[in-house]
């Protein structure tokens, strides 16, 4: 989960361009999906949001699914 928040906001942040703090800042949301979510990821998930300099945050999520019947 760590890494891929990581590398969202890495990505995102390459994708900007401008002058630093010319530009409003940008939520990047790295979203870990299925059955089942080691607690460990989601008590991390869970901790404030990343920031990166002072206009890229990450707030990463877990989400659970219930299996389909």
């Amino acid at each position: 989960m760590a890494e891929s928040t990581g590398w969202a906001m890495d990505h995102v942040n390459s994708l900007r361009s401008g002058l630093p703090g010319a530009r409003n800042a940008t939520t990047t949301l790295p979203a870990l999906a299925g059955g089942s979510v080691q607690p460990c990821a989601r008590n991390w998930a869970a901790k404030d949001a990343r920031i990166l300099g002072t206009s890229l945050i990450g707030r990463p999520v877990t989400v659970e699914t219930s299996a389909s019947s």
